[in-house]
């Protein structure tokens, strides 16, 4: 079966479900995301990029709802395509029209739905969203700067999607017009992971222009075809520090760049906000040990979240040693086994540094870590 002929099917299917029920009914559960809240600030499980039957996605506007709502995640943006739109001999309406057949369901669940579009046009500068947006009809225009300066009179939060789409080994490239569309102030955020792509040149090129880091899954067919959740397969999610959970503070924390991107088992971002992730979730059970001889003594790690924490030790002290890796996943408790090398005696206050190589502040540059422990040191 072609694939043009399963799209179509979608659509028939998707417009059945409309006529018999005014909400879908997939999801019956959901499975919480245990990332701590920052001080100050409240954790928001984000997916900004989804696409649905009115462009060229394979579901209804609420199965996305749905599935947000099951994966558990607090706000997403359908962000249907203004100029690509295959299934209009179905579906030829206004580009609002998926918000507002989601908005009372995603109301009712509690997801926050904030009204985008994605302006589509070849590369550079190549694909644009635009989120918090007032009315997407206004996007439809046919020069592009038209279209991006509509949505920034909007005060609509502007990012550039998949920047490595169509380049040689889809690495980005920075064009004449992306230095344009920046000095305007239109570029307001930047995709450093979208669907299975991860593009580290992005991701040094809003560290060094200071542009807000996103991660998207680009959804188009039912979520569940693509991903599950599972820490090393859950879709990317953006995650927003907001003030509160409402759709102004989350335009807020993106535009002042309060932001993490989470995918694949990685954690991206800023080093205060993945350091102050790292810390509230990672408890020492026993801050106080005791080591016997040239024994062995056990400090136990509790990982309080949903996200795993890879670490390698961040050199050896000539007086101790421990293991050269360390996984704690998600949930779990750990040993981290300390042996004395029989120098030390008493108690004696050791630092104990580890790079947690999944937590990137940078491309290759993993957060350092330590943990501060006391240990007596008994010798017979």
């Amino acid at each position: 079966m072609s694939r043009k002929i399963v799209c179509r099917l979608f659509v028939v299917v998707a417009a059945l479900a409309v006529v018999f029920t005014d909400q879908s009914a997939l999801a019956l559960s959901r499975s919480e995301i245990r990332i701590p809240d920052l001080p100050g600030y409240t954790t928001l499980k984000c997916d900004f990029h989804l696409h649905t039957v009115f462009s060229d996605g394979n579901v209804w506007p609420t199965i996305r709802v749905e599935e947000a709502w099951a994966d558990g995640l607090d706000v997403i943006a359908i962000t249907d395509h203004v100029e690509y739109r295959p299934h209009k001999d179905d579906i030829n309406v206004s580009l609002n029209r998926p918000h507002e057949i989601a908005a009372s369901l995603a109301n009712e669940l509690g997801i926050i739905l904030l009204r985008g579009a994605e302006i589509t046009r070849s590369m550079p500068p190549g694909h644009f969203n635009a989120i918090v947006l007032e009315d997407c009809d206004k996007l439809n225009v046919a020069e592009w700067r038209d279209a991006l300066q509509n949505a920034a009179e909007q005060k609509a939060f502007i990012t550039w999607n998949h920047p490595g789409w169509l380049q040689p080994n889809i690495i980005p490239i920075w064009y004449d017009e992306h230095t344009e569309i920046f000095n305007k102030g239109y570029m307001m955020g930047i995709e450093i992971v979208n669907d299975h792509e991860y593009y580290p040149l992005a991701f040094t090129w809003a560290i060094e222009k200071n542009i807000t880091i996103l991660g998207c899954s680009d959804s188009h067919s039912p979520l569940m075809f693509d991903f599950d959740n599972s820490p090393a397969n859950r879709r990317p999610m953006t995650l927003v520090f907001a003030k509160e959970k409402s759709a102004p503070a989350v335009k807020e924390a993106l535009l002042a760049g309060r932001t993490a991107v989470y995918a694949y088992g990685k954690l991206y971002g800023k080093e205060e906000y993945l350091r102050s992730i790292f810390t509230q979730t990672v408890e020492i059970v026993n801050p106080e040990i005791s080591i016997t001889g040239k024994g062995r003594g056990f400090v136990r790690l509790v990982n309080h979240s949903d996200i795993p924490f890879q670490l390698s030790a961040d050199g050896q002290a000539d007086q101790f040693t421990v293991p050269g890796n360390l996984t704690i996943g998600a949930g779990e408790t750990v040993m981290l086994p300390i042996t004395n090398k029989g120098m030390l005696q008493g108690k004696n206050p050791l630092r104990i540094p580890f790079k947690v190589d999944n937590l990137l502040t940078a491309p290759e540059a993993p957060l350092s870590v330590e943990f501060n422990i006391v240990v007596d040191f008994i010798n017979k």
